[in-house]
């Protein structure tokens, strides 16, 4: 009797993994997770950065990151379910000391963000590279470098002679 009812459920699921004439649905199958840290100076863009990257728009308006924000966005590649998560860090020194190592704890890349319109920024990367080495980031991580804000063309600044 039990195996002609398992036969019979079995047989009850649809392709989309529902029961036939129901709406429940199984849960979906569990994807791998890539945690991703966005690092660089204060207002170089990196809540914005993140925030279109998984909310598909930018934010109406945006604060100063106290700490960590996280967002995630669900991709599939080659047919696989993966869930990245963003860790938008704060920029300022002050909001960064008591959490920074957990940022870097099984992290998977590193996204290096400056302001293209604020030389400042791109000369402070050096020391955002030394803090990924501080806490011993392996040499197989991946690291971007994204210079943001270049839709601000007539404020862009390039190295001084």
């Amino acid at each position: 009797m039990a195996s002609e009812l398992e036969s019979s459920l079995e047989a009850s699921f649809t392709a989309s993994g529902a029961l036939s004439g129901t709406s429940v649905l199984l849960p979906p199958a569990r994807s791998r997770i890539f945690k991703i840290i966005v690092i660089g100076d204060s207002n170089v863009g990196k809540t914005c950065l993140t925030y279109r990257f998984c909310a598909g728009r930018f934010p109406d308006r945006t604060e100063a990151t106290i700490g960590v924000d996280f967002r995630e966005r669900a991709v599939e590649i080659d047919g696989e379910r993966i869930k990245i998560q963003l860790w938008d860090t704060a920029g300022q020194e002050r909001f960064r000391k008591s959490m920074v190592q957990h940022y870097y704890r099984n992290v998977h890349a590193v996204v290096f963000v400056y302001d293209m319109t604020n030389m400042a920024s791109f000369h402070s990367l050096p020391s955002w590279i030394e803090e990924c080495k501080q806490h011993l980031l392996a040499n197989d991580i991946p690291r971007i470098l994204v210079g943001n804000k270049c839709d601000l063309r007539s404020a862009i600044q390039g190295p001084s002679s």
